[in-house]
């Protein structure tokens, strides 16, 4: 289970992260050509559909992605499993991974990772979105360990057994854009 569910997150996010990075013009069809796996997708939609342009070749490039990585994984799989046949939980602890893609699409999804490392995660943009969230989630809890009264009253009654906790609950049940109205509410000085 815990091999699969972490292929099936690897698969979910990079997927994910190309059509986001995308969307936010943070990468580009063009760089991403140089990703075999994309770029092998992007040909064949372009070959049967030669019109087809912006969100549309992204959503059928990224959803054929998708299509490989999971046919390639079951495929991988299931052959891995009856090598190995094993019959109890103990025999598989032992075994090698039973759950894993063919060695050309691991090697592909690793190049994918890599690209999406250095040309999104690392962008400049990206680090600087990083570093506001970090400081507004840092100002909250530093404001909220000052004075509790400004936690809602329900996190407040949970504050008096354990207040970095209560805090800390009720920051990650924030979205982003509560947090930024939070952090407004709390720290912006506003003419009325």
């Amino acid at each position: 289970e815990a091999q699969l569910a972490a292929l099936a997150d690897d698969i979910a996010y990079n997927n994910h992260d190309v059509d986001d990075g995308l969307r936010s013009e943070l990468i580009s069809v063009e760089q991403l050509a140089s990703v075999r796996i994309f770029a092998r997708h992007l040909g064949a939609v372009h070959g049967q559909y030669p019109d087809l342009v912006d969100r549309r070749l992204i959503h059928e490039t990224v959803r054929r992605m998708i299509n490989t990585l999971v046919s390639d994984l079951t495929e991988q799989s299931r052959a891995l499993i009856a090598e190995h046949h094993p019959e109890s939980v103990d025999q598989v602890r032992i075994a090698p991974p039973l759950i894993a893609f063919s060695a050309a699409i691991s090697e592909e999804q690793h190049e994918l990772k890599v690209f999406l490392r250095k040309h999104l995660y690392q962008h400049y943009r990206v680090a600087r979105m990083s570093n506001k969230a970090r400081r507004i989630v840092r100002d909250l809890f530093q404001a909220f360990m000052a004075d509790s009264r400004l936690l809602p009253p329900e996190f407040q009654s949970r504050a008096a057994a354990d207040l970095p906790r209560a805090i800390a609950d009720y920051v990650a049940g924030m979205t982003d854009r509560y947090a930024i109205r939070e952090h407004r509410r709390l720290f912006a000085v506003e003419e009325s």
